[in-house]
């Protein structure tokens, strides 16, 4: 059976069919605190179960251990009002007030990171398609104002998304808190009320209680409507621009390994300010993994730096990342000291010639005449009487030294890739090609002096390679922040 046209379900189903929030046969996880708003959506979803065709409702709440007897009440009306709906219940807990103090982050954002792990990890166990959220036209004119006032962009302001990557939704993002108290009361629906709401130490607890009335007294009645108009207004236009921005990105973009990628630093000088903030922004996206803590203020050095041309130069942008920009490129990328890397790939051992793929690279060896000149950049020949066989394919290690190719001693690796200027984001994915005893090439940039070709070689390695991009290779091979110095 249909809601009635005007009634706050009706609303609901239009905007989630507008929006493609939900669709049939799906597992809604609905977060539920106890407050009005997510004891609204659990309404309107439950009403709307059947219309929808949604497969199952579980509901999930997240106790914050903040307020003592408070969050167990909550907890308790909750789960009686999962079970009185013939919803499943799942419940988490966490010490959200030490988490915040170890993470040295204030206790909002703990809570939050703290339920959105718990809600994306019971979506995984669970197999739930959506997690839908009860935030309202008012909490994202709230959003809004807040970013404005901490100074963010155009992309800022479109603040909350009825729907996100990660499969949350928001299928009440429409609705004013006064339709949401006046469904309730029409249904004769309890709800529990937050007492810390009321705490105007709080940014959004003080526009709530103290600059909302003011704005619709001084005003407009209206000026909730009136500021998640602006947010639906700028989050059309970056709907437009996006894939314009990715594009130029795709261009602009040289290099990219797991945490850095190199951009263009010619052609970057020569863009507008609006799309040079944007790429910038989407590098520093794409290698951090987020935005969190990084503002225009962050950004403003970088962009000097690319508009004065200075090489050699680096940036520290918040979240352990840095920039460089070196030669003809611009590399963006995480510091390894700044936080936890992804485990190192296992050597990969090497007992004859033939094809080979090692950490995104494919390497062919194959035995030659000592006389063969069919040499590219992406390839070196070594003495096979010189190799300590099997040999092994491997990233960097602590206390790495080689022999470079014209040297008589033997050198750091790390002190090779500083006086080569290879940014220290890439240094842990240039392969290095050893055998039992030495590394025998550090991959695309040069060969140890020790296993060259010369006057008495009678047996020739040619080893060469190439990088797999995401739809094929890169011929060139190239990974390192020179030209290719194969060095024999």
């Amino acid at each position: 059976m249909n809601p009635a046209a005007t009634s706050l379900p009706a609303l609901a189903l239009e905007y989630i069919r507008r929006h493609g929030l939900i669709s049939a046969g799906d597992h809604i996880l609905a977060a539920v605190s106890g407050g009005p708003d997510s004891v609204a959506l659990l309404g309107v979803l439950s009403g709307l179960k059947d219309c929808l065709a949604i497969e199952r409702i579980t509901v999930l709440h997240f106790d914050h251990r903040l307020r003592g007897k408070e969050s167990d009440e909550d907890r308790e009306f909750v789960r009686a009002l999962a079970h009185s709906a013939g919803f499943d219940f799942r419940l988490a807990d966490a010490d959200v007030s030490g988490f915040a103090q170890k993470k040295k982050i204030s206790v909002e954002m703990a809570a939050r990171e703290c339920r959105r792990s718990f809600f994306l990890k019971t979506a995984a166990n669970l197999n739930g398609a959506k997690i839908a959220l009860g935030h309202t036209a008012d909490d994202q004119a709230e959003e809004v104002l807040l970013r404005i006032l901490r100074g963010t962009g155009p992309a800022g302001i479109q603040a909350m998304s009825p729907a996100t990557d990660a499969g949350i939704i928001r299928p009440l993002l429409f609705a004013d808190r006064t339709s949401i108290l006046e469904y309730l009361q029409g249904r004769g629906m309890e709800y529990r009320v937050d007492s810390t709401n009321f705490d105007p130490s709080c940014q959004r607890n003080f526009l709530r209680l103290k600059v909302f009335p003011l704005l619709k007294e001084a005003f407009n009645p209206q000026i909730v409507r009136t500021i998640t108009r602006c947010a639906d207004l700028a989050r059309e236009e970056e709907s437009w621009l996006r894939p314009h921005i990715q594009d130029l990105w795709n261009d602009l973009c040289l290099k990219r390994g797991k945490r850095w990628c190199a951009l263009d630093f010619e052609r970057l000088r020569g863009l507008h300010p609006a799309l040079l903030r944007r790429i910038l922004r989407l590098a520093i996206s794409t290698v951090k993994g987020n935005l969190s803590g990084v503002g225009f203020v962050h950004l403003k050095p970088l962009i000097e730096m690319v508009y004065s041309g200075k090489r050699g130069k680096s940036v520290e942008i918040p979240g352990g990342v840095e920039a460089t920009a070196v030669g003809r490129r611009l590399v963006i990328g995480v510091n390894p000291c700044a936080g936890p890397n992804e485990p190192p790939t296992e050597p990969l051992v090497v007992n004859t010639p033939g094809s080979y793929r090692f950490g995104g690279f494919s390497f062919e060896l194959r035995l030659e005449d000592k006389m063969a000149r069919d040499r590219d950049g992406g390839s070196v020949r070594m003495d096979m009487e010189k190799l300590r066989w099997p040999l092994a394919f491997r990233f960097r290690r602590p206390g790495d030294r080689f022999r470079p190719l014209g040297m008589r001693g033997a050198k750091k690796l790390q002190d090779f890739f500083t006086d080569s200027r290879v940014p220290r984001f890439e240094r842990p994915e240039i392969p290095l090609l050893c055998d039992s005893e030495k590394i025998c090439w550090v991959a695309g940039m040069r060969m140890d002096d020790r296993v060259k070709v010369d006057s008495d070689t009678s047996r020739v390695l040619m080893v060469k390679f190439v990088r797999f991009s995401g739809d094929g290779v890169d011929p060139s091979g190239s990974i390192s922040a020179l030209d290719f110095h194969p060095g024999d």
